[in-house]
């Protein structure tokens, strides 16, 4: 009876999270929504996780889990959806069959039996504080200002959450109808697929997923950590460090904004004055203001207050480095399918982080190889080999997909024409700067790994190194390289986190309380300056989706309801709320060009030629007709 009773208590965090996920149904809005989310975002992780670990720790378990349950359910959902079942079928279909799963496993939960070695790391308070504190941060400026759901990126994956839910996969760009989407969509389809149950809201499912990683990049870090050192420092130190370090004290060179003003080369006045504006502090332009001069924006906490897939492929790059550190600690095929499935998602997911972070540990593997010569105490070949196989095999299996999202990105259909490799001075003064409290902090614990002869420090040293260099040299349309420098960044918090609480503990030692809590304001006001910012930016009082005209709602619910699925609307304005409120596809719904999504140039002039014509002189109306008609599909002018 104690056995069972035992087994039973081992299912209490199943069955709450089971009861609330069955409450959606039936709770109204915003809060029906967040008890959906464990349907996809927690239960086809932990199954797995629960499956491929059965001797970790609950807490490894959990937070492994809990960050590839999205993956794992947009892949499910891809093929169920595939398959022909609806969406919101096959979204209930994954969460009973996976819950199940994970309730069996629990039933049969290895616990009693002896931990690997240092597998079983103790979580301290202060990283449920980490994770709470930055969760709520992130969430109650989107309670405050409606603003924060639907601005930038938001927006237009939203617009891409329904055309899926319309219209199918793989999905046609909402901004260029009868072009395939340039971009990654299986972001999309996860939101999609919680949006399906009751018709939900994107922007809350958005939402959702940035409050859930960002709670969870602590956690990663700490489990990395802790099965690189091994020490409970270390692992603390590198999730406060990954949390608050990136583009640390970078602010404190704003002053110098000023100097191209005095000593540049067109010098006056006038440039002085406008380099030392006051910082923005009402509004999200504060960003510009935290970093140093002459360098693009880095904001660690930019990413978790928008709806775009970047921040869970940071989630996937964390799993995939704990999943090659814990595969050289010992062999693991849980291991392998980690590393297979976080190769496989980056891409799928975000490719800028997959086509980054995938090369620069394949190349860290083979430096390593080549290094043995000499340390023979560096990770072994068939680790590596290993490692290096599941990577590959991951990537391939996304390949097909990658190919069919980038193949508009063609410089002979985009018109878009840029070097890759690229030696270029903001982007190298960038990375320099948003690293470097990383860097200096990482310096002190590599040269200790190596005298000791850590070979996993040692290949992620080799890493970290690499993927700074990739963050300098390698150009991408758009500038998207702006998104490198965070990469490096988090592998040198892996290295540096014992050094963080040394450094913190010699400032308390010298300075006191007030000195350590003047250090730590320090680091965290550029995340409460950045939130404040959002929270009070005044666009929130003219955004045109937040504010309609008089029956505008009421034309968009109409266009929804009484028009097919596959209509194509003609707007002079560009106006992208047809994309979300009534949910149909845009002739043009850009006035960019194919620099922000890699339309068909050719296409891009004719589009602009037939609405000027349309909305203008109306000469060449058969012309224009002709165009509308090779769409294969009907069109509202």
């Amino acid at each position: 009876m104690t056995v069972l009773a035992a087994k039973l208590s081992r299912l209490w965090p199943l069955l709450v999270l089971g009861a609330i996920a069955l409450m959606a149904r039936i709770l109204p809005g915003p809060i029906g929504q967040i008890a959906l989310y464990p349907a996809l975002g927690v239960f086809p992780g932990c199954a797995l996780a629960w499956l491929l670990f059965p001797d970790a720790s609950s807490a490894t378990r959990a937070v492994v889990g809990v960050a590839l349950a999205p993956l794992v359910a947009s892949i499910a959902g891809w093929a169920l959806a595939a398959a022909g079942l609806p969406f919101a079928v096959a979204t209930g279909a994954i969460a009973a069959t996976t819950w199940l799963l994970w309730a069996s496993l629990s039933l049969r939960d290895r616990r009693g039996r002896a931990m690997p070695e240092g597998e079983d790391a103790p979580a301290p308070r202060a990283l449920w504080l980490l994770a709470l504190g930055l969760a709520v941060a992130v969430a109650i400026p989107h309670l405050i200002n409606p603003w924060m759901l639907v601005k930038s990126d938001a927006w237009n994956h939203a617009a891409i959450v329904h055309q899926i839910l319309e219209r199918g996969m793989p999905p046609e760009d909402p901004r260029f109808a009868a072009l395939r989407l340039n971009y990654v969509w299986f972001f999309n389809l996860f939101v999609g697929m919680l949006s399906s149950v009751n018709d939900g809201s994107p922007f809350v499912f958005m939402t959702l997923l940035n409050v859930m990683d960002v709670a969870l990049i602590g956690w990663l870090v700490w489990i990395t950590a802790w099965m690189l050192w091994r020490e409970r420092d270390a692992a603390l130190g590198s999730a406060l460090l990954a949390c608050f370090g990136f583009n640390a004290f970078s602010w404190v060179l704003w002053p110098l904004r000023g100097l191209t003003g005095a000593l540049g080369h067109n010098r006056s006045w006038e440039l002085l004055k406008a380099a030392c504006t006051v910082p923005r502090f009402a509004s999200w332009r504060i960003m510009q203001d935290l970093g140093a001069p002459n360098t693009y924006i880095e904001n660690f906490v930019d990413k978790f207050v928008t709806g775009t897939s970047i921040n869970y492929s940071w989630i996937l790059m964390l799993l995939f480095l704990w999943s090659l550190i814990r595969l050289m600690r010992g062999a693991s095929v849980g291991a392998w399918v980690v590393i297979a499935l976080a190769a496989a998602g980056m891409q799928l997911w975000h490719g800028v982080v997959g086509l980054s972070v995938v090369p620069v540990a394949l190349s860290a593997g083979i430096v390593a190889l080549l290094a043995r010569r000499f340390w023979p105490w560096l990770p072994t070949t068939r680790t590596i080999a290993g490692g290096a196989a599941a990577t590959v095999a991951g990537f391939a299996a996304a390949a097909p997909y990658i190919w069919s999202i980038s193949r508009g990105w063609d410089s002979h259909q985009s018109g878009l024409h840029v070097s890759p490799i690229h030696l270029e001075r903001v982007i190298g003064f960038t990375t320099a700067t948003s690293c470097a409290f990383a860097l200096a902090l990482a310096a002190r614990p590599v040269i200790r790994a190596w005298r000791e002869r850590r070979g996993a420090v040692a290949w992620l040293a080799i890493y970290a190194f690499g993927m700074l260099c990739f963050s300098i040299l390698i150009a991408l349309p758009n500038a998207n390289e702006v998104k490198f420098p965070i990469q490096a960044f988090f592998a040198l918090a892996l290295l540096g986190g014992g050094s963080f609480l040394a450094l913190a503990r010699r400032v308390r030692a010298r300075w006191g309380t007030r000195g350590a809590l003047l250090f730590a304001a320090l680091l965290v006001l550029p995340h409460v300056l950045t939130l404040v910012g959002f929270t009070l930016d005044p666009e929130r009082n003219t955004y045109a989706a937040l504010h309609p005209a008089p029956g505008e709602d009421d034309l968009y619910a109409w266009i929804r309801t009484n028009t097919p699925r596959e209509m194509v609307f003609v707007d002079e304005g560009y106006r992208d709320l047809v994309m979300v409120r009534a949910r149909r596809q845009l002739y043009l719904g850009s006035s960019s060009g194919p620099e922000r999504a890699a339309f068909p140039l050719a296409q891009v002039i004719e589009r602009r030629a037939v609405m000027a014509d349309l909305f203008g002189a109306s000469a060449a109306l058969d012309s224009d007709a002709g165009a509308l008609r090779r769409l294969g599909r009907p069109a509202c002018v």
